[in-house]
């Protein structure tokens, strides 16, 4: 039971990740179309400041390029929360300042911001029965009527014709043979749940590289130095500015 319980446990976990999946790569391109808009309203009001430039009256380019930032901040605010939702999936916090720090982390690496707690669900609403006036009439005539004598809830007497009558086992071969079609499943979960990792772990090292602008340096291709906290000595990457523990600053 415990095999075919950690192989349903597998295929779950492979089922969950490859839904996150495709559902980070919808927000994904919800992004790109939104930064794309974003990026043609820059274009109008670049133009619109150029055209009162010319003319020598900004006071008419004002208000059109007021009312475009206001846009533009709107686009914005759904653009974060894109990337908080992608954040969650991932089992990862998105700061204010756009580091995308860790779960536990309970301050900013980056910027040395606290991070704000993950809303609680509010707890369930238990709503009790009202009294039965029915039941409440029969327990006042049973009541008048003097104690009567309780059923037997329970038979705990032991039939020795029904403990023979027990089906027997199934053959040892057959058992065996389940065995081995259980284990096969079992790796068979285990290679695509390590093939799915390595997937979304190559993905996301892609994304990092595009986002510094195809930036390659050493410290990418090797492992990732790590420094103690010179307060609370925890394990920091190397380059951090703050200590995503306790808060401090690393001078």
């Amino acid at each position: 039971m415990n095999l075919l319980q950690r192989i349903k446990d597998g295929a779950t976990r492979v089922s969950e990740k490859a839904q996150n999946s495709v559902e980070i790569g919808k927000l994904n391109s919800q992004i790109s179309d939104i930064e794309h808009e974003m990026e043609m309203e820059f274009l109008k009001m670049g133009k619109i400041f150029y055209e009162g430039y010319r003319s020598r009256d900004l006071s008419l380019a004002e208000g059109q390029m007021t009312e475009m930032s206001r846009s533009c901040l709107r686009l914005q605010d759904k653009i974060d929360a894109l990337r908080s939702r992608i954040a969650e999936l991932k089992n990862e916090r998105l700061c204010k300042c756009g580091f995308i720090a860790p779960l536990d982390a309970n301050f900013c690496p980056h910027c040395g911001r606290k991070m704000e707690q993950a809303a609680s669900a509010p707890a369930p609403v238990i709503y009790a029965p009202a009294p039965d006036r029915q039941t409440d009439e029969q327990d006042r005539r049973g009541a008048s009527a003097g104690p009567q004598e309780e059923p037997e809830l329970y038979d705990y007497s032991h039939d020795d014709s029904e403990e023979e009558e027990l089906p027997l086992p199934a053959p040892v071969a057959e058992y065996a043979g389940n065995v081995q079609d259980t284990e096969r499943e079992r790796r068979l979960a285990d290679e695509l749940e390590r093939e799915r990792e390595r997937q979304l772990e190559l993905d996301r090292r892609i994304r990092d590289w595009q986002g510094k602008g195809h930036e390659e340096t050493e410290e990418d291709t090797g492992p990732r130095e790590t420094v103690k906290c010179q307060i609370c000595r925890a394990d920091l990457p190397k380059g951090s500015m703050w200590c995503p523990r306790c808060g401090s600053e690393q001078i």
